[in-house]
């Protein structure tokens, strides 16, 4: 079992959810914030069989596209291109429904 972590826009990270559950996935999702902008961020957990991982980064890659943020800073604002998506695939030893 694995359990796959996406860091995301938070636009993107309700489209994903959605196409996720389409495609009998469940997920879970948190509003979280970080990076070097310090904008918000929506992060989703979703816990798959081994041989499921493919198809959700998939869907993954398909969902979130970059994006281009406004950065202002001490010295001059700018313009930058952000990734679509930061992921981890992670290895779970034990998984419950309760």
């Amino acid at each position: 079992m694995k359990l796959v972590t996406v860091i995301t826009y938070p636009d993107d990270a309700a489209t994903l959810i959605e196409t996720l559950r389409q495609s009998d996935f469940r997920s879970t999702r948190l509003d979280t914030a970080g990076g070097f902008l310090k904008r918000g961020n929506a992060t989703v957990f979703i816990g798959v069989d081994n041989d499921q991982v493919d198809e959700v980064l998939r869907i993954i890659q398909e969902t979130c596209k970059p994006h281009t943020v406004n950065s202002s800073s001490d010295r001059a604002a700018r313009s930058v291109r952000t990734s679509a998506a930061t992921v981890m695939v992670l290895n779970v030893s034990r998984f419950e429904r309760l």
